[in-house]
């Protein structure tokens, strides 16, 4: 797998640097943060002191990098529509010499109106290696070394929950559902767009439907995470294509940092 850095989902902040990374995986949102819950204290070895000792074996560039890495995951803390976890890690032998990660996990529901999706992101902080010289190591390897185990994590942690998750069973479809158009007020149109970057865009997919969502005029949305397509029911005489654009720019602009 080809791993690359995106600068727009990365910012700096007084020596740390600030990192966002989404995956999406094909199963309801109950059971992913109940499966996760329970998965995340096993990962790993107990170590003394705490936390659990964890192998991250990646490859940025095509090079080779494995690092034992004492691993801190938090209890999950449900809200009203995600649940978060603090995640941490460095280097368990050298942790001037790799990235030191202070991060959330967090799992949400993504609106679609087929088979249920759930986005599982990391928005973390982490502080480059080589300490003085954090900029140069930044360079070398802080980011593209970060990104890479971002993305493995991540990876590793949808494939376990699909691999332990029994998939949902495809909806029943009546005949009014089979045209999305047929069962709406013939005052809303159905307008498609694309939403590019998913996997690294600030807010993910979810953060994307919720942008739309809020412009006015939108009455609903679905997306499907993994092609990045959107489905926006709304009213063309309050909003169109424009407002929702400007939606979706405005979102990624004003995020703050995680």
């Amino acid at each position: 797998m080809r791993f690359t850095v995106d600068d727009s989902g990365t910012s700096t902040t007084r020596g740390w640097r600030h990192i966002e990374r989404y995956v999406y995986v094909e199963r309801p949102y109950e059971d992913v943060w109940c499966w996760l819950a329970r998965h995340l204290s096993t990962l790993g070895d107990p170590v003394p002191g705490g936390g659990r000792s964890v192998e991250l074996r990646i490859r940025p560039g095509g090079v080779e990098v494995s690092r034992p890495v004492r691993l801190h995951v938090g209890g999950i803390v449900c809200g009203e529509d995600r649940a978060r976890a603090g995640l941490g890690w460095v280097d368990a032998t050298h942790p001037h010499f790799f990235p030191q990660l202070e991060a959330v996990l967090e799992i949400a529901p993504v609106p679609h109106e087929g088979l249920p999706f759930t986005q599982l992101g990391v928005l973390a902080r982490y502080r480059p290696p080589l300490g003085p010289l954090g900029a140069v190591g930044d360079r070398l390897v802080g980011a593209e070394v970060t990104d890479a185990a971002l993305t493995t994590f991540l990876d590793e942690l949808s494939d376990a929950v699909a691999d332990d998750i029994d998939p949902p069973a495809l909806r029943a479809q009546t005949d009014q559902e089979t045209d999305p158009q047929e069962h709406h007020d013939p005052a809303v149109r159905r307008l498609l767009l694309t939403v590019e970057g998913v996997g690294v865009r600030p807010g993910g997919a979810v953060g994307a439907c919720e942008a739309l969502s809020a412009t006015p005029g939108v009455l609903d949305v679905s997306m499907d995470p993994w092609t990045g397509l959107v489905a926006v029911d709304h009213d063309p005489t309050r909003c169109g294509p424009e407002q929702m654009v400007a939606a979706l720019e405005d979102q990624v602009t004003a995020r703050p940092a995680p």
